[in-house]
């Protein structure tokens, strides 16, 4: 319980929180959905083959170029990229909080059926089409940040660390454990009897899913709670940070992040057979590393008018939601429409798909953002929050492009 002191600094510091978004509420920031875009494009790239049935959910061991492949994604590409989502997750908070303000709603109603829809949208994906979807997981996770809507940066902050702290623990040990585990070879895929149809994805929701919520909510809480108090302070605001820092912060990860990948490395280099169950340790701290080296990268990139070759992707972040559904919903029908079997792909072929269908969303959503002013699924998702219909199609006036950012809906 707070005193009457703590309750005190809690409403002056609310009150200095409003008056400073009032001050920068016009401000756009591009470099998040920039970011944001990123972090679609590999998302992409981890789930394809998991919807193909040729990813770390099918299969125990990788040979040949499935093997360079795998290692590749281990290193680079697994692990690092919800880490990014769930961060940005976290920095579109703290902007829907400005919208409520600019509006003059309560922002927790508002922000409950933000969350409620989502719910349901992830519901519906989980259980009709992927049974890796991530909304479902916000959606739940997003009604813990109700309570910290009015309290301290110090406070935010405070739990974030603390539950990343945590996190990291856990991971650690089952890291740990897993590499004590005799390499046998005998740990059975989650899917080895193939696709999993509606009913399995159903079970596989309450089962797995559900067993492992209490193991990465603990992250992903901590890792929303850590974007909420970067936006609240600003973070990717222009020159929030010198060039020199992020520099510093940008290589410093890189070397963390190669040194934790090091091991996949070798292990590729001298086992014909690459296993990703006993990599879990590397996968995970490699991925927190570089994360961060990732969106340092395109900080430094999109500094100044650098930014404007990077617009593309700030459409595909600004469309993120229909985005990542559409991803599902063309695999999905791929798979169907061409009857592939789990394991009859090999990974180079779900990789191909994947660069295809990122370069098909990529014009996609330069071309919709010129005539609409956003997402169709972003659409759907702010009538649920706002009960209200906003205008889709733009002016004529306003067609000029998709450089603005529109992800506080």
């Amino acid at each position: 319980m707070y005193d009457v002191d703590m309750a005190n600094e809690e409403s002056l510091q609310w009150k200095e929180y409003r008056s400073l978004n009032e001050r920068h509420s016009s401000e756009r920031i591009e470099l998040i959905d920039i970011i944001r875009g990123f972090a679609v494009f590999g998302i992409c790239l981890v789930n394809v083959p998991e919807m193909a049935g040729n990813g770390v959910y099918f299969r125990s061991g990788f040979e040949g170029s499935d093997a360079l492949i795998r290692v590749l994604y281990d290193m680079f590409v697994q692990s690092k990229f919800y880490t990014i989502f769930a961060f940005l997750f976290g920095v579109s908070f703290h902007l829907f909080l400005q919208s409520a303000q600019r509006r003059g709603l309560a922002p927790g109603p508002a922000a409950a059926r933000r969350f409620g829809a989502l719910l349901l949208f992830g519901a519906a994906h989980a259980i009709l089409l992927w049974f890796g979807d991530i909304l479902l997981t916000y959606a739940l996770l997003g009604f813990f940040l109700l309570p910290f809507i009015r309290r301290t940066d110090t406070t935010v902050a405070g739990w974030a660390w603390s539950l990343l702290g945590v996190a990291v623990f856990i991971h650690v040990l089952l890291g740990l454990t897993m590499l004590a585990i005799p390499a046998d070879r005998s740990l059975d895929p989650t899917f080895a009897a193939g696709l999993p149809d509606m009913a399995e994805r159903l079970r596989f929701l309450y089962t797995e899913n559900a067993m492992n919520l209490p193991i990465y909510g603990l992250e992903v809480l901590g890792l929303f709670l850590l974007g909420l108090y970067a936006g609240r302070r600003g973070w990717f605001r222009p020159g929030a940070a010198s060039a020199r820092r992020i520099a510093s912060v940008q290589w410093t990860a890189l070397a963390v992040g190669l040194l934790a990948a090091a091991p996949m490395a070798w292990d590729y280099a001298h086992d014909p057979v690459y296993q990703f169950d006993k990599h879990y340790l590397y996968v995970f701290l490699s991925g927190k590393a570089l994360a961060v080296f990732y969106v340092a990268t395109l900080m430094r990139l999109t500094g100044g008018e650098r930014a404007e070759r990077f617009r593309p992707l700030a459409a595909v972040g600004r469309m993120a939601f229909t985005n990542y559904l559409t991803q599902t919903i063309l695999t999905a029908a791929l798979v169907q429409a061409l009857r592939i079997e789990a394991g009859e792909l090999p990974l180079w072929a779900t990789l191909l798909w994947s660069a295809v269908l990122l370069a098909l969303q990529t014009v996609w959503s330069v071309w919709w953002l010129k005539r609409y002013r956003m997402g169709p699924f972003e659409w759907v998702w702010r009538i649920c929050t706002w009960l209200r219909v906003p205008a889709l199609r733009r002016q004529p006036a306003r067609s000029a492009g998709a450089g603005t950012t529109g992800i506080a809906i």
